[in-house]
């Protein structure tokens, strides 16, 4: 008896010191984690190909390479270990060969390899002046299917003369002294890059042996989308292939029109548009095994928070047919079972993103098949399904679903490193909000929470604004990272959110900020009736993008909070003219300057700078074309002319997001010692050198 209370003691203390040596979450942290990516099913569906990605805040630069693990479990292998950046793994159909892209050696840009199945060598089979992308096997093994960009003008009929040329134009628009953007053109950037060089992509069909190519779209003279991308599945018998293309054309006056094309792969005929009639855009084509169909998603129209339905496309009779027209979910990702009776696909609802089963004819509702976190990346192959499972508490890790609806963990890069981590409990709750609506929101406590000590609050503010807020671990605003300085943190999925329903991500259309904004204070009033401990003399808001935009909207609209940060945000409505998607945006800001000058103004975050008081933290990117940066500047400027205390940072090589390491820990370090001056929290890193380290 007293052995066995001697070992309860002694495991009692063994916890007790363990949850000692338990430390807060540091913005550090983030770029400590290894990134769990790309998962691609063996076609016998024994094992697993991955990427994971590992960073150096030193180097500023990441490494990511290929990992193999068996589905039975056991421990992951790696397969590449070049310090450079391997992805986009793709089976052979025999499972004998791993395709992928990678830029090695003396290659300068993304070029194809292939590289044995359990390791070896890697054969470089294919390198073009522009990088390759999404590689994809043939049925036969024997071709891979790949895209990359043009000049037009230049490819000729890729001769090695036309790709010295290619080249050669290159260098010289890079090495150019003269640095002039011009365009005529609607739409001429994209995110962070210009549109004028007036590139094309090409969908290549590349023989694995022979290194040789076809070019299956030579006709396409601009890109298959403005983000330079392109979605396309290769059929069973490998004689055509689904690709979504941008029909609206340069200058593109029009709203953008993605519809899916019939490709042939004997290089004869013009593709074919299967989905014509659509009018707003078509994504994610995928086969059924048998060939006979095709599914894919659908958005009717370009008004901003819609729900992506999906469809299906029957090539005998050549019709186009909803699926979940009676479903108020908006799919993500679609993927075939085996047999072909059914589709795996996800959704966002309420908080999560879920895994969902739906019978192909349609018949009987989506079946919710696992309901934790976030669920993404999913692929299918036998009757195994693997994917990659996130939360707030977890970053993304390797799983496979299980017949019962839970779910096998097949790989553990990151629970060492987590287990050392001190995390706030997350709870989920629900209040009344604008006109009485049921809104949901997620509340993250700091470590050591207790409930007979007061706590500032910092509601954190989402963009999109068609988004939601999940519960999923974030690399950028993570929840955690803020509740480590000692606050409550809370995200409102307010009105305009996405997984709510189509109708509730609508309600916001030509009113973005009343609705929303009344979400925010509604929920601020609950927490605070719910949490007494929580200060009403120490509260934060902030937010980016559209959450930026609220941001600005709460500054002129209420003084209850004590400090304001403003990341990327829409400060003013005329400014967004000069965003990289211009042509939703009239839509939705309640008016035009050319006829409708009064409801535009109404919704422009400037319009109220009379009301301006709060101390406010201003973000921006230099490279930022989705948000001009320039906003940024224009509302620091009043600001600082009205004399209410505030702060700029300016990130000149950075985009509408802070993505590399030493920029990102300074760019919390900024919004932690802003939110210290003035609610009181205790940063969790003191300011950081410009090695990333801290001082």
């Amino acid at each position: 008896m007293n052995s066995l209370r001697l070992i309860v003691a002694f495991l009692v203390v063994a916890a007790v010191a363990f949850a000692a040596e338990k430390r807060p979450i540091t913005p550090q942290d983030l770029w400590a984690i290894k990134r769990v990516g790309s998962p691609s099913l063996s076609p016998d569906a024994k094992e697993v190909v991955f990427t994971v990605q590992e960073w150096s805040i030193e180097k500023n630069k990441s490494t990511t390479n290929l990992w193999l693990v068996a589905v039975a479990g056991g421990e992951p292998r790696r397969l590449t270990t070049a310090a450079t950046s391997d992805s986009a793994p793709a089976w052979s159909p025999d499972g004998t060969r791993i395709a992928f892209l990678s830029k090695r050696g003396d290659d300068e840009t993304n070029a194809l390899y292939v590289l044995p199945r359990h390791g070896g060598e890697a054969e470089k089979i294919l390198e073009l002046p522009y990088a390759l992308a999404t590689p994809k096997w043939m049925p036969d093994g024997k071709s891979i299917v790949v895209q990359t960009k043009v000049i037009p003008e230049l490819v000729g009929q890729w001769a090695k003369a036309d790709l010295a040329a290619m080249k050669k134009e290159i260098k010289r628009r890079k090495d150019s002294k003269m640095t002039a953007k011009v365009t005529e053109n609607r739409q001429y950037r994209y995110w962070d890059a210009w549109l004028t060089d007036n590139l094309a992509s090409r969908l290549l069909l590349v023989d694995v042996t022979a290194k040789t190519f076809r070019d299956l779209t030579p006709k396409r003279d601009y890109l298959f989308s403005n983000a330079g991308d392109a979605a396309f599945d290769i059929a069973p018998d490998g004689k055509s292939i689904a690709l979504v293309m941008n029909t609206t054309r340069p200058p593109f006056r029009d709203d953008n029109n993605a519809d899916i094309y019939l490709v042939s792969t004997d290089g004869k005929g013009d593709p074919r548009n299967l989905t014509p009639e659509g009018k707003g855009s078509e994504s994610a084509p995928v086969f059924a095994p048998d060939g006979k169909s095709l599914a894919f998603a659908r958005t009717p129209t370009t008004t901003a928070g819609e729900s992506r339905r999906v469809w299906r496309h029957d090539f005998a009779t050549g019709k186009n047919r909803p699926l979940t027209a009676q479903h108020d979910w908006s799919f993500d990702e679609i993927k075939f079972s085996a047999d072909g009776a059914h589709l795996w696909l996800t959704a966002e609802e309420k908080g999560l993103l879920p895994i969902f089963r739906l019978a192909l004819d349609g018949s009987g509702p989506p079946i919710p098949m696992f309901k934790e976190g976030t669920a993404t990346a999913i692929d299918v192959a036998g009757r195994t399904v693997v994917f990659l499972k996130e939360s707030t508490h977890r970053p993304a890790e390797l799983f496979t679903l299980n017949g019962d609806g839970s779910a096998k963990a097949l790989t553990r890069f990151n629970e060492a490193f987590m287990a050392q981590l001190d995390l706030g409990k997350q709870e989920s709750y629900w209040f009344k909000g604008a006109q009485g609506a049921d809104i949901h929101g997620w509340i993250v406590f700091p470590p050591g929470y207790d409930a007979d000590k007061k706590y500032p609050l910092v509601q954190l503010m989402h963009g999109g604004p068609h988004t939601m807020n999940r519960d999923a671990f974030s690399y950028r605003w993570n929840t955690q990272v803020f509740a480590a300085t000692g606050a409550v943190v809370t995200w409102v999925n307010r009105h305009g959110s996405t997984g709510f329903g189509e109708k509730f991500a609508q309600s916001i259309l030509n009113e973005w900020g009343d609705k929303p904004f009344e979400d925010i204070m509604r929920s601020t009033d609950f927490l605070l009736k719910k949490y007494p401990n929580l200060d009403p003399d120490r509260m934060a808001a902030a937010g980016a993008s559209y959450g930026g935009y609220m941001a600005a909207w709460v500054l002129g609209h209420t003084d209850r909070f004590k400090a304001i940060i403003d990341h990327a945000g829409v400060n003013n409505s005329y400014a967004q003219y000069g965003s990289d998607v211009p042509h939703g945006f009239p839509k939705v800001m309640g008016g035009k300057p050319w006829d409708n000058l009064e409801g535009m103004q109404r919704q422009n975050p400037l319009f109220y700078a009379k009301n301006f008081k709060t101390p406010t933290l201003v973000i921006h990117g230099e490279l930022d074309y989705r948000v001009p940066y320039y906003q940024g500047l224009e509302l620091y400027g009043i600001l600082q002319a009205m004399g209410v205390p505030s702060r700029l940072v300016v990130y000149p090589n950075e985009n509408h997001w802070i993505l590399t390491p030493q920029n990102a820990i300074h760019w919390h370090w900024e919004m932690q010692d802003w939110l210290a001056r003035h609610i009181g929290v205790k940063p969790a890193l003191e300011k950081p050198n410009f090695d990333g380290e801290t001082r």
